[in-house]
Order: C-alpha cells, then sequence, then structure tokens
C-alpha cells in the first residue's frame, strides 16, 4: 500500500528520569523504642482520617479523573517527511493537533487506499467501532462544554512525563468508570518488573467517608442482612453504565443466557446494552477482534454456563453434617453457607470426589474439616450396608470401595497432629469400628466374612487391603506420646480390638508390633494408684482388647503372660478397698479375671494362683461374701476357677508343665467354695448357676482322675449338696426356667426365621444360646456324677432331671431349620457363633443319652449320627469318641438281633474295626490350627492353638473346606475316599502293624456302616440326616472308579463284582429307584430340588481343579472297558443324563458312545430318579442329540427306560399335539424316521403319547393311547407328503 498505515504501532517511550531507590518509610520513635504497632483489623475510612488528621491537608469531595501525565507525540509523524514536525504543544490543544493531522492524511488517500484501510480498522476492532468513537466524542464534548479538564491530574503537584505513549482507539470509552473496578496494587519500587511506563503511572483518589461508597452484595456474609436499595443514578452522575436489572439473590444466572445468545446473533448490539459481567459484554470490552465463539475463549462462558445449566447427571451433594443434599436445592442455595468452596462453585454442597481431594488439602483446617465430613458420610454409610434404604441409599452397591477409599484417607492422615490427626482416627474409628458396632462383645470368632460383599475375594475386603505395618507402629506411637485427645486414643485401642477381631493373623500382627502392647499397657492399665485429678483412670476395655487377643492363639496368650503380673494390682485391691470408684474396681477385677481364663485355656499362667495365693484367698472370701453384688464378677471367678481346676487335672498338660495341681486345688477348698455360694444365688442368677454347674462338673471330673477309688467321696459330698435342690429347689426352678426360655426362644425363630438368620433374629439367638448353656451345664454335672464303672443306662439317676423335655428339647434343636439357614448367603456371617452353644449343648445331651434309663442302643445310634452332623469346631474329641463308640456297637450280635441277615465275610477281618482308623482321622483338622472346646478338658488345654471359631466361611460343605466339623451326611462315605487316593493318604501311612483289611473288606464295611446309618436314621424319623439321592448314588461310583488305573488281568478281582459289595450298593440305592415311591411318576417334575446335584455333591470329594463332567467321563470309559453290561453299573449311568443336567452329559453318552446305549437295559422302575419326569420334561432343543437318540432307535436295539426317553423326545420333535410347532425341521425329522427306520421305531414314534401333567405314562401304555390326537396326526402326515400320509395311515386308524 502506498499510503502510509492509519494506525501506527503503540511505543513505549524511556523515562525521563533515573528511578529512585527505595527508602524506608520513617516512622516517629515511640518511648520503648519499637515502632507503633499497626491494627490491620483498623479500616481503610479510619487509617484515611487519622492521615488526614496529620497532615492537615483539605480532604477532596469530587471524585477525580484518571488522565496520561502528559502530552504524547506519534513516532509516525516523525518518520514521515511530508508531515510538518509537531511543535510542543500544551495539552490542551494535543487532540487537535492529532485531529488535524489524521485528516490531512485521509485526504490525501485514494478512494480505494480508504475501503482498504478502512476494512483493515473493522477487522482489528470489530463492527462496533464506528460507535464506540462517536460515543467516545460525544462524551468529551460534553465534558468540554460543562468546563471540566479531562487532563487535570489528582493532587495538589502533577507528575512530570515519564513517557509519551500513541492513544488507543477505543481507550476513552471506559473514562471515569474505571477507578470503580479493583485494579493491581502500585509497585513498591522502581526495581518492580512492571514496565517503566506503567511504574510512573500515578493513580490518585480522593478522601472519601463512609457515605460516599456504595457497596452491591452477591449473598450477605450474615442471613439476617439484608442489602441495601442504591437510588437510580441522576445526570450530574455523568457516563454510567447499567449493571443490569434487580432479580434478588438467589436469581439464577440461566437468565442472562437468552440475552447473550440474541448478542451473538446481533452483530449491531451496542456495548453499553450488554448487561455488564456477561460473557459477551467481556470479549466486547477486553477481546473485540475475537470471534463470537474463538474456542480460546471458551473459560469466559464456562463459569456461565455451569451455573446455569443443571447437571445432566446429578452427583450427589453432601452439607458439612453428611447429608445429602437434594439435586433440587444444590443450585439455590446462598454462597454463605460455606458449601460453595470446590472446584465447581455453581452447586452447593462437596461430591464425594471434591471431599476425597480436599482431605489432602495442605491447609490443616480445610483437611481437618473434609475428614471429619468423611467421617459422618462413613456413620451413614454403614447403616446402608445393613439395609439399602437407610443411612445414604443413594450409595447402596458402592459401601466397599468407599470404605476402602475412606480407611485410606485415614491411615494417610493419622500422623499428622492436631486436629488433623484427631479426625483421621475418627475416620479410621468409623470405618472399622462403627461400621460394625454390634460385633464388639463377640470374641469368640473370627469377623473375616463381615468384611466381604458376596462376590468378593478374601483379600479384597476393607480391613483386609489395611497396612498393618504401618498403623501399628502409628498407633504404638501415638499410645506412647499421648498427643491425641483422650477420646481419640480411647477410639485407637477399639479399633485394636476390632482389627484383632477380625483375624489370628491380625492379632498376631499386634502382638508382634514393637512396643504396641506395653504401650497399651502404660497407657490404659498401669495409670497411677492412688489417682489424682489430673491423672487418668484405667480403661476396663483394654483388658477386653487383651482377652480377644489371648484367644485368638496360644502364641499370642503366651506373649501376654509376663505382662500379666501387673494386673495384679486389681485383683490386691479389692473393689471395697480400691483407690478407684467401687464399679470401676469391680469391673477391672471382673475383666482382669477374665483374661487369665482366657490365658488358662491353654494351660498357660497357672501358677499365678499359687504365687498369689493369699490375694486369691481374699479374693474368694469377698465373693462369697453379701459385701459382693456383681453378677457379673461371681461368673468371671467361677469361670477361672473351673479354667484352673482343669489346669489340674493332668500337671503335664500344662505350659509349663506342673503350674498347678490337684493336691493344691483340694487344700485351697475350692469345691467347698463354689458349693457354698449356692447358698447367695436365687434362681433369676441363670448366669451364675451356669458357671457354678460347670465348675462343679470339673471338680468332679478332675477327682474321677485323681481322687480315691475314682472319686467317689467328692461325689458323695457334692450330691449330697445338689440332689434335693434338683428335685424341687432352687436347681429345679432354674433348670425348667431354663427349658421354657429355650422352647419359647426356637419358637420366634420357627415363626420369624426365614431360610437365613437375620440381623433381627440375634437377640432370640443370643436367649436361646444363654439357656442352652445352662442346661449344658447341669447336664455336665450330672454326667460328672456318674461312676466310670457305668458306661451304660442307670438303675438310678444321680439326681433329677427332666429328661423326657430335655430329649424332646434337644430333637428340635437338631431338626431346626436354624442349621441349613446357616449356610445361606442373605444370613449374617457371624450366625455361627450363636450355634455352637446349641452344639454343645446336643454334645453334652449325647453323653447324658448313654446313662438315660430305657433308652435303647439303636436310638442312642440314631441321635449319635444326626448330632454328629451338628457339632462345630473344637468337639472333635467327642466326635472321635462317638465314631468309635459306633463302630463297637454295630456288631453281628447287634444286627442279628433286629433281624439283619450279615453275611459272615464282614466280620472276617473285624467288622467295623477296619474303617474305625479312616473314620476317626476325617475327624481332625486338616490344619495345624485347633480350635478348643467351649467345655474345657485336659486334651484341648494342651492341643488348642485358638479358642476363637473360624469364620462361617471356611466351614461352608464345599471343597474349600479345612475344618472336619460340621460333618456333612455323606462322610461315612470317607474310607473309599482314601482308598482312591491311597497314594496320599496319611491313613494309609500310619496304620497300626495290628490292621490287616483288604480293598474288599473296606468297601464292605464301609457300605454296611453307611447301610445301617440310613436304616436307623429313616425308623426313627430323622431322615433330614439320611444321604441323599445324589450322594449315595456318587459313592456307589466311587466303589466302581477303584478299578480306574487298575491293571487287573481277572475280572473276578473287581471290586464291584464281589456278590457282598453288590448286594450292599443295590441295598442303598433301593429306596432311590423308581419303584420306591408312586411319586416317582408325576409330572411336572419339582422345579426346585431339595437336594444338592450330583456335581455339586462331587465337588466336595474331586474339588475345583477337577470338574465332575472330566469324572463322568473317566466313569463312562470304565464301563464301557470293563463292565460287560454291568446292570448297577449302568444305573449309575443315567442320573446326568437327567434334563436338569447341562446337555454335555447327553452329548457324551448319547453321540460320542453311542454305541454303549445298547448294553444299557435298565426298566424305568430300577432308574435312580425322584422322578421320571425330568428325564422327560423339558423337550430335548440339541439337534445333535435328537440325531443321537434316533441313530440308537435306527441301529437298535434299544431297551428299556432309555428307549423310552429316546421315543419321547424324538416324537416331540414331530407332532405339535406333543409340543412340536410343524416347523421344516418336524418335517424332516418325520421323513427320517420313516425312510430310516424298522417297523418298531415308525410305530412306537407315531403312535406315542404322553401325559404333560398328571401321571407319566410307561410302555405299553404310552403306545396304546386312543383319541382325536390321531387325527391331528395324520393330517399332519398329509401336509408332509401324500406318501408319509399313505404309509401312516393304517398305523393311526387302527384301533
Amino acid at each position: 500500500m502506498a499510503a502510509q498505515s492509519l494506525v501506527g504501532s503503540i511505543l513505549e517511550r524511556k523515562p525521563a528520569g533515573k528511578p529512585t531507590s527505595p527508602s524506608l518509610p520513617s516512622q516517629s520513635t515511640t518511648k520503648t523504642g519499637f515502632p507503633t504497632v499497626q491494627h490491620r483489623s483498623q479500616s481503610a475510612f479510619a487509617r484515611a482520617q487519622r492521615n488526614a488528621s496529620k497532615t492537615g491537608s483539605e480532604r477532596v469531595r469530587n471524585v477525580p479523573v484518571v488522565h496520561s501525565s502528559s502530552s504524547l507525540r506519534s513516532e509516525t509523524v516523525q518518520t514521515k517527511p511530508e508531515l510538518p514536525p509537531a511543535s510542543p504543544a500544551s495539552p490542551d490543544d494535543w487532540r487537535g493537533q492529532m485531529e488535524e493531522e489524521n485528516r490531512r492524511r485521509v485526504e490525501a488517500m485514494s478512494e480505494e487506499e480508504r475501503e482498504q484501510e478502512r476494512a483493515e480498522i473493522l477487522e482489528k476492532f470489530g463492527p462496533n467501532v464506528a460507535d464506540v468513537l462517536r460515543k467516545a466524542r460525544e462524551a468529551r464534548e460534553g465534558k468540554r462544554k460543562s468546563g471540566v479538564d479531562e487532563n487535570q491530574e489528582v493532587g495538589p503537584t502533577p507528575s512530570p512525563p515519564s513517557s509519551p505513549s500513541r492513544p488507543r482507539i477505543g481507550e476513552r470509552t471506559r473514562s471515569y468508570t474505571s477507578i470503580l473496578r479493583p485494579s493491581s496494587p502500585p509497585p513498591t519500587s522502581a526495581s518492580s518488573t512492571r514496565p517503566p511506563s506503567r511504574t510512573e503511572r500515578k493513580i490518585r483518589f480522593a478522601d472519601l467517608t463512609a457515605d460516599d461508597i456504595h457497596v452491591y452484595e452477591s449473598a450477605p456474609p450474615s442471613p439476617r442482612r439484608k442489602a441495601l436499595a442504591l437510588p437510580s443514578p441522576s445526570d450530574s452522575d455523568g457516563p454510567t453504565v447499567s449493571l443490569g436489572e434487580w432479580r434478588g439473590r438467589n436469581a439464577k444466572a440461566s437468565s442472562r443466557l437468552p440475552e447473550v445468545e440474541a448478542a451473538d446473533l446481533t452483530q449491531d448490539t451496542k456495548v453499553n446494552e450488554l448487561e455488564e459481567g456477561t460473557p459477551e459484554d467481556i470479549r466486547r470490552r477486553f477481546f473485540p477482534t475475537a470471534p463470537a465463539h474463538d474456542p480460546s475463549l471458551e473459560w469466559i462462558r464456562a463459569g456461565a454456563e455451569s451455573e446455569a445449566e443443571p447437571e445432566a447427571e446429578p452427583t450427589i451433594r453432601f452439607d458439612l453434617t453428611g447429608t445429602p443434599i437434594p439435586a433440587h436445592l444444590s443450585s439455590k442455595l446462598p454462597t454463605h453457607l460455606g458449601l460453595h468452596h470446590h472446584a465447581e462453585g455453581s452447586h452447593a454442597g462437596y461430591t464425594l470426589e471434591d471431599i476425597f481431594l480436599l482431605s489432602r488439602s495442605t491447609v490443616p483446617a480445610q483437611r481437618a474439616s473434609m475428614i471429619g465430613l468423611l467421617a459422618k458420610i462413613a456413620h451413614k454409610l454403614a447403616k446402608t450396608s445393613t439395609d439399602s434404604k437407610k443411612g445414604i441409599p443413594e450409595l447402596a452397591g458402592q459401601e466397599l470401595p468407599l470404605r476402602k477409599r475412606m480407611l485410606a484417607t485415614g491411615v494417610e492422615a493419622m500422623a499428622e497432629r492436631g486436629s488433623v490427626g484427631a479426625r483421621a482416627v475418627e475416620l479410621l474409628w468409623e470405618c472399622i469400628v462403627s461400621w460394625d458396632e454390634t460385633v464388639q462383645p463377640l470374641d469368640d470368632v473370627e469377623l473375616r466374612d463381615l468384611d466381604l460383599g458376596a462376590s468378593h475375594a478374601p483379600s479384597e475386603g476393607a480391613l483386609s487391603s489395611l497396612p498393618l505395618d504401618y498403623i501399628l507402629p502409628q498407633i504404638a506411637n501415638s499410645f506412647a506420646i499421648a498427643e491425641l485427645p483422650p477420646e481419640s486414643l480411647l477410639q485407637l485401642l477399639e479399633v485394636l480390638h476390632r482389627l484383632a477381631q477380625h483375624s489370628n493373623s491380625n492379632a498376631t500382627a499386634i502382638v508382634s508390633t514393637k512396643g504396641l502392647i506395653p504401650n497399651t499397657f502404660q497407657r490404659f492399665l498401669l495409670t497411677p494408684i492412688p489417682p489424682t485429678d489430673e491423672s487418668p483412670l484405667p480403661v476396663p476395655f483394654a483388658l477386653t482388647f487383651l482377652r480377644t487377643v489371648a484367644l485368638s492363639s496360644r502364641e499370642n496368650a503366651s506373649a501376654l503372660v509376663d505382662p500379666a503380673d501387673s494386673l495384679l494390682r486389681f485383683v490386691i485391691s479389692l473393689p471395697p478397698a480400691s483407690s478407684f470408684p467401687r464399679p470401676l474396681a469391680t469391673t477391672l477385677l471382673t475383666a482382669t479375671l477374665r483374661f487369665y481364663s482366657a490365658l488358662g485355656s491353654y494351660g498357660l499362667y497357672a501358677h499365678v494362683a499359687t504365687t498369689a495365693q493369699e490375694h486369691f484367698m481374699q479374693l474368694n472370701r469377698y465373693v462369697l461374701s453379701s459385701e459382693c453384688h456383681s453378677q457379673d464378677l461371681r461368673c468371671a471367678w467361677l469361670q477361672l476357677l473351673e479354667t484352673w481346676i482343669v489346669c489340674a487335672h493332668d500337671p503335664h498338660r500344662t505350659t509349663p508343665s506342673h503350674e498347678i495341681l490337684w493336691s493344691q486345688v483340694v487344700g485351697w477348698g475350692w469345691a467347698e467354695d463354689v458349693l457354698g455360694l449356692r447358698a447367695s444365688v436365687t434362681d433369676k442368677d441363670e448366669d451364675v448357676w451356669t458357671r457354678l454347674w460347670a465348675a462343679g462338673a470339673a471338680f468332679l471330673d478332675g477327682a474321677r482322675i485323681n481322687g480315691l477309688r475314682g472319686g467317689e467321696e467328692e461325689r458323695a459330698a457334692v450330691l449330697a449338696a445338689v440332689k434335693d435342690p434338683f428335685s424341687n429347689g432352687v436347681e429345679r426352678r432354674v433348670v425348667d426356667n431354663a427349658l421354657q426360655g429355650a422352647r419359647d426362644a426356637l419358637g420366634k425363630l420357627s415363626s420369624g426365621m426365614r431360610q437365613a438368620i437375620l440381623p433381627a433374629d440375634v437377640p432370640v439367638l443370643q436367649q436361646l444360646c444363654r439357656h442352652a448353656d445352662t442346661l449344658a451345664a447341669a447336664i455336665r454335672l450330672f454326667v460328672a456324677c456318674i461312676p466310670a464303672s457305668s458306661p451304660g443306662p442307670l438303675p438310678e439317676p444321680p439326681f433329677r432331671l427332666p429328661f423326657a423335655e430335655l430329649s424332646a428339647l434337644c430333637a428340635a434343636i437338631t431338626k431346626h431349620p436354624i442349621w441349613s439357614g446357616l449356610y445361606t448367603p442373605e444370613s449374617i456371617a457371624y450366625a455361627h457363633v450363636f450355634c455352637r452353644p446349641l452344639s454343645s449343648l446336643l454334645a453334652c445331651y449325647l453323653r447324658l443319652s448313654q446313662h438315660i434309663p430305657g433308652t435303647a442302643p439303636e436310638l442312642w445310634m440314631a441321635q449319635a449320627f444326626a448330632i454328629l452332623c451338628r457339632l462345630f469346631p473344637g468337639e472333635e474329641e467327642l466326635a472321635q469318641r462317638t465314631a468309635t463308640d459306633i463302630c463297637d456297637m454295630i456288631s453281628a450280635d447287634f444286627l442279628h438281633s433286629r433281624g439283619w441277615s450279615i453275611p459272615n465275610e464282614v466280620w472276617e477281618k473285624g467288622g467295623m474295626a477296619v474303617i474305625a482308623p479312616f473314620l476317626a482321622h476325617s475327624l481332625r483338622s486338616k490344619l495345624e490350627a485347633t480350635v478348643g472346646s467351649t467345655c474345657l478338658s485336659r486334651r484341648s488345654i494342651s492341643t488348642a492353638t485358638t479358642q476363637r471359631l473360624p469364620p462361617l466361611s471356611s466351614l461352608m460343605p464345599n471343597d474349600k473346606r479345612e475344618q472336619p466339623l460340621p460333618l456333612t451326611k455323606d462322610w461315612l462315605l470317607c474310607p473309599l475316599d482314601h482308598l482312591l487316593r491311597s497314594g496320599e493318604s496319611e491313613v494309609f501311612k500310619n496304620l497300626p502293624d495290628s490292621w490287616d483289611g483288604s480293598e474288599v473288606d473296606v468297601v464292605r464295611a464301609t457300605l454296611l456302616l453307611v447301610r445301617v446309618s440310613q436304616e436307623i436314621l429313616h425308623f426313627h424319623q430323622l431322615d433330614g440326616f439320611v444321604m441323599s439321592r445324589e450322594e449315595v448314588a456318587f459313592g456307589c461310583m466311587k466303589v466302581f472308579m477303584l478299578e480306574h488305573g487298575q491293571q487287573q488281568s481277572d475280572s473276578q478281582e473287581e471290586v464291584f463284582r464281589d456278590t457282598v459289595v453288590e448286594r450292599f450298593m443295590a441295598d442303598l440305592l433301593a429306596p432311590f429307584s423308581a419303584s420306591a415311591s408312586a411319586k416317582t411318576l408325576k409330572t411336572p417334575p419339582p422345579s426346585v430340588h431339595s437336594s444338592d446335584s450330583i456335581d455339586v455333591v462331587a465337588k466336595r470329594f474331586l474339588g475345583s481343579s477337577v470338574p465332575f463332567y472330566q469324572w463322568y467321563t473317566d466313569f463312562v470309559g470304565l464301563y464301557d472297558s470293563i463292565s460287560f453290561a454291568h446292570p448297577l453299573f449302568a444305573r449309575l449311568l443315567l442320573p446326568p443324563l437327567s434334563m436338569r443336567y447341562p446337555v454335555d452329559y447327553r452329548k457324551y453318552l448319547w453321540a460320542d458312545f453311542n454305541h454303549v446305549m445298547r448294553t444299557i437295559r435298565v426298566p424305568p422302575e430300577a432308574v435312580i430318579t425322584g422322578s421320571i419326569a425330568e428325564y422327560l420334561w423339558p423337550v430335548e432343543t440339541d439337534a445333535e442329540v435328537i440325531g443321537a437318540y434316533l441313530k440308537a432307535l435306527v441301529k437298535g436295539p434299544l431297551d428299556g427306560f432309555v428307549r423310552l426317553v429316546a421315543v419321547h423326545h424324538v416324537a416331540c420333535r414331530i407332532w405339535p399335539d406333543l409340543g412340536s410347532d410343524g416347523e421344516d425341521k418336524a418335517r424332516k425329522l418325520l421323513r427320517a424316521v420313516v425312510d430310516q427306520g424298522g417297523y418298531e421305531v415308525v410305530r412306537d414314534i407315531v403312535l406315542y403319547r404322553q401325559n404333560r401333567q398328571g401321571t407319566i405314562l410307561l410302555p405299553p401304555a404310552c403306545f396304546e393311547q386312543q383319541d382325536n390326537w390321531r387325527v391331528s396326526r395324520l393330517e399332519f402326515a398329509e401336509c408332509c407328503s401324500a406318501e408319509l400320509n399313505d404309509r401312516l395311515k393304517n398305523l393311526l386308524e387302527s384301533k
């Protein structure tokens, strides 16, 4: 372009003078030599008034105007030779000179150059630049007319010009309104990084009063304050810019969006018509050259759009109390509530992501607040985990991952000091302790299952994910320095207790952590005696924690033996003489005695009874006195005496040995003390009677071992004290009340429980357990009073017990659905802990039943078979003794007297003695851990490695189970398992030298034992414990599979061909054959099966690594190779062919081994099934299996039940009256039958008729039915082809 640019570049000139160095402000000196304190809290107005009074200057009342400090000279003009140089001009004529210069330049341009310059200006400054310049000119002329000098400087002395600058187009449009907006503070020194032109610029303000300031409030600092309304501007106020129409404090920003969109569509919208602060207003004022939808300016619209538009998917937000904020309120709440301090500030409240982010804030107060908020949310979320309709229902299903994240947040902050650390401890407490607050009293079971969801592995649980190697040292350090508040330290103690409850491994980690146990003793138990006003009091819960740790394992209990001596301080000073408050002293003493009992359950720390003999004798006198009013203390004292008495049964069983002797027990007179307590106990104190009878039974058991003549004198003394009261006294009332309470509790459970044990059932279960413990203790005392020389029924009982009521109650407990509901997914994860007292009661009753007058041996055996399936870990000793008694009882004479004809071959090798070692081994735990018995014995205190039940998941009857108890109904078949795995069986490696049995002998004895149990249980109406059809069938399959992999040259060596074995298997399968019940012919088949399928039963033996399908393929291959059409072998092939099993089994046998089907000649009445209909319905849909059915029929001969199955499914795929839809496949199948099949095959398929409901029709009845269905089939044949109609007409029309 020839002409010069209309608008030149804007350049900064160098400052006229050098910047001055900063200097310290001069301050007046005070008397102290220090400068006067300046309070920041003093308002700006007060400081301005104070400074004005010091300087004495007159206050300026008018608002000044900001203007440039000097006239500007254009560098472009200096470089143009054709333009005259600008002479120095005053500020008044500067603008005129510029206008004249611009006018001359425009006149010198051609029309094309003017258009080009105009386009360039519009491109740079937008289409509204003309209006902007016009308004600026009008404003300038208006000020000139009013006599205001726009270039007047503020202050008494104008500053010298620093640097001339070129004026910017549109700069004056903001005129005086710019001083009302916040600006950056002025530089404090000449060394500022700002450009020199800005560092020299000075802005002065008038000295204003409070009346001159008006504030527009976005939200009041207090809900009670109201915003003041300002008067409309007058003409004397000068040019003003509207801030928009007042819509109220809660007006939504979305109401401004239509205006912004209209501004984008209308290019000629004026700047002052836009509402200030809107995105378009910001763009027009500060980015006039940018397009309306420039992506680089999206940050301008982001705030307004997010504020105006609701969330597409509303995220749950919380207030500071942890309460969810409804979605429709989150955008309406005011900002002064403190709920907008997060990244997305348009919605009130904090999302979980906001909270987790702010919980890692570097500001301690903010971090503590957010961690505290997480604790409140965790408290509500815990309720949601138990009931999805409570707490925070919006987060149902997310409890586990959120709990893990909250725990991680708490662990990360727990080492912090001050409020952050305290809040972190609170969060941990909420997520660990309060989450399952109902389980705190449970110290005799591992609670690992509580940490899981239904679909999670044990390693994915919340507590299992905790880094204990970091947490436990932190807790130990917190106990040592005690910087946290006492409440937080108590919460940490409860956290430790809950972690110890979680698993035995956690308890071991706690004991192994350096300094943790000593610091726990020091912080919570070893407080100053006597206590001062400042010193803390002991915490009894610390003793509960130590007891839980001791019950977890023998190793942990051994580690607590040394510091246990320090707890004697609570024994030495009895509650009346204690320096602590009496209730606290009583609680501490009670907890200490229980802790000593936990150590004694392993045979540990019994020596303290000797070393502190005097103090324990004093304790005995106090408990027996009228001064003692605590029943809990008496129960703890009696439990400790029972434990130490059991330790004295055999001094070689304690650790170390001879810690306590029987002579000491007798010499201390503990038996007399126990009997003496009876006088001060009423029939309302059921728990005291329970512990009293248990201690008496333990003493009599020890006297039988260590006393003269088997403890005859001791038994006489006890019977003299209790015989009459059990007949008509307090003891009888206690037993009667316990019986009635147990019956009532069972009735409530039967009416309220629905196939699962729910939290609502826990109170009733606790009552039932309490009464069960009482009855079990009474039975233990009764059995202990029986002389050792009386193993059978007694001619006269030692004292009276309601035997008939006890028998009925135990029968009801044994058959109660609570046992089956135990393993349902809906049941609480710790339900089995409430079944343990019931199991103990049944175990005690089984010992009592042998001695009840009139009890027949077969009745006791039936009770034994049933109760063995109800025993829990810890009762292995009783289970082994019971199994031995059963084997001894089953003899030739026993069976012959009851009309059983058993071949003599069974008794030639000792009968049941052959399998006794296998049964005993199956009742031992596969783990090194051994659970102690609830009824302590000399064996349990020496062999027990833990006193707590394992989690319920480890007791499930599946392949992962490692505990033998509770037994499954097919446990009697365990000798066959050892035969199948003889190479790795521990029993075969440890058989006694006297054992001499063959494989056949073991199989004979095993099948006989199973048959006896089945018959006796069925006779005494205990059918719930009879082995199921699938269990018996799989057990018989094991007998045949003994030949798998064997190399016999003579078929007579095969076990299943032994006549006795074959007879016993036939007898076992007879009750499960179709001929055993008329119900097997009913249809439709049951949709819900009461027993497990055969593949589930097999999994308990095969494990998860070997599927039953693989076992079945081996079984079919074995049948094909060695069976020679053995009828029983063939019967066992059929159960997996039922329609309740996958099609793979039918494909394998019917398709892959189609030739085998000709050898299976099993009549329908001999099929092992509960319903023949389950083989017929639903109709087979797999084309390959249908083809295999037809192939077997065509190639024949196919006889018996398998022919019925094949004909049924082929016919049902052809004929519409049997369910076929008459498609092309049915027509093709009919054509194949007619073309390939012989007369009998075609006849059977054409004339086959079956009932879908009612009674199954068996051959030949299913081929002889007469009805209108024959006409419909003939019509269908005619639709297929005339030829088929002619060939089938004679069959269908014949009568």
